[in-house]
């Protein structure tokens, strides 16, 4: 798709949802009051406004900036918690003003709800409506062909309509010495006659894959390709790897692929996830101090022994740290048996520790580990040693949930994949979560936590 076409999309977005925001907040007052005293409502006339402004400095931040390329409900849930959070911002404001009274409640809900259906809406007719008419005409599509072997091909065309639902891009042509059989590809060709392709049918791109292809064939295909005003793009075979950020970069005059690395490996990441962890933390815990100190109490009380159960765990790099947990089961328990794997119901715990975990108070501690650095409140759950060993030989890829802090809670927790539970879902989950990091991410993972601490059946 031209470029043109996409930053009309991209520039439009905070315009759409403006409008959405203003509209439904004037049709929720009209609803409640009249039509007629609109006019001279200008408490609501300056909250509405206010509104707005908020979301185009919260919207961005929840990136939630529409996508001409994105699956219409594939951020449903940023945009309805985006727009929770400008509501809940204005709601903080009105009281610290002490001008809450000015406004009707049922005014609130009613925007609040209006103003959901009304991005929502808004966002469909955006992509179904004017994406319709101006990207899917013709002149508008990219057309590309596909030099190289047929598996490469495969994905590279199943990874376009996967993240492309309204696709930009038309395949016209494969080209391959043997020209396999692909059926998703409307024609297939042989090497020999791509040049002459490319310029009879105006194509816009060439992707070169390397598979079948030898390096000194493939330098005939790109000479012959910079004689055709054509734009190529090598596609690496990596099929065999899991990429985690992957990219390129071009250090000493050479073009190098990364195939795994933390998105901590960026100063601005680390500082960002640094001031989201210590601030977070340190407001927890001021607000659960009265809760810590009542289960202290009543863990001394249950059981004897001490109130705190410190644990080794494997962290970040892999590096070792003692993790702080209430203690919910008596002491030394494993002393004969050795490390053993926490289950559901848990026959070791102590009447009130089979309450904490379940709960999973016992882990309100952790809050200090992570003032101090050892953790994350967002991350995958860090591991004993002796089980770092024991699985990283077993689950593929088990030692990349290691590229960032270990976690309170996760993706793969909130999503149920917690206690004893299967492992590779887990990995899965936590290198999902790895590979598309934000803050915004985090905090989506914190606001569902929150609903469902009390409701996860896997915990144990």
């Amino acid at each position: 798709m031209r470029m043109w076409i996409q930053l009309f999309f991209k520039k439009n977005t905070l315009f759409v949802d403006a409008f959405s925001i203003g509209i439904s907040g004037i049709i929720a007052y009209v609803a409640y009051f009249d039509f007629q005293s609109w006019g001279v409502a200008s408490y609501y006339h300056l909250a509405i406004v206010f509104g707005i402004f908020l979301s185009v400095i919260i919207f961005p931040w929840f990136g939630v900036n529409l996508r001409y390329r994105q699956r219409i409900f594939l951020s449903v849930s940023k945009l309805i918690l985006a727009w929770l959070t400008v509501v809940a911002v204005m709601i903080i404001v009105a009281f610290s003003l002490k001008i809450s009274v000015v406004f009707s409640r049922i005014w609130i809900v009613s925007w609040t709800f209006f103003g959901a259906i009304m991005l929502l809406l808004m966002r469909v007719i955006v992509h179904h409506g004017l994406y319709y008419v101006i990207a899917k005409r013709s002149q508008y599509l990219s057309k590309i062909v596909v030099v190289g072997g047929p598996s490469l091909a495969r994905k590279l065309l199943k990874n376009i309509k996967t993240s492309e639902p309204y696709v930009s891009v038309k395949v016209m042509a494969f080209f391959d010495h043997g020209v396999q059989d692909l059926k998703c590809i409307p024609e297939k060709y042989s090497i020999e006659t791509l040049s002459t392709f490319v310029e009879e049918n105006k194509i816009d791109e060439v992707w070169v894959t390397s598979q079948n292809i030898e390096s000194s064939q493939l330098e005939i295909i790109l000479h012959q390709l910079r004689l055709k005003l054509v734009t190529v793009r090598f596609v690496a075979n990596l099929l065999s790897f899991r990429l985690i950020n992957a990219s390129i970069t071009h250090k000493y005059g050479l073009p190098i692929i990364t195939i795994s690395e933390s998105p901590m490996r960026s100063g601005i990441n680390r500082f960002l996830k640094g001031v989201e962890d210590r601030l977070l933390a340190s407001l927890i815990l001021i607000l659960i101090c009265p809760l810590i100190l009542i289960i202290a109490i009543i863990t001394k009380l249950t059981s004897p022994g001490p109130v705190f159960f410190l644990q080794e765990r494997v962290g970040w790099n892999g590096k070792a740290f003692m993790m702080l947990k209430f203690r919910s089961m008596p002491i030394n328990v494993e002393k004969n048996s050795g490390p053993v794997w926490a289950k559901k119901g848990e026959d070791r715990a102590t009447s009130f520790g089979r309450f904490l975990r379940k709960t999973s108070l016992d882990e309100l501690p952790q809050f200090l580990n992570v003032l101090k650095g050892e953790m994350s409140i967002v991350g995958p759950r860090p591991e004993r040693p002796f089980f770092v060993e024991k699985f990283k030989h077993e689950i593929p890829n088990y030692m990349q949930k290691h590229l960032v802090k270990g976690g309170i809670t996760g993706w793969a927790q909130i999503n149920g994949w917690r206690g004893n539970t299967d492992l590779h879902q887990r990995i899965e989950h936590d290198i999902f979560y790895i590979e598309n990091w934000s803050v915004q991410f985090d905090i989506q993972i914190i606001v569902i936590t929150i609903f469902r601490s009390f409701f996860d059946k896997n915990a144990c």
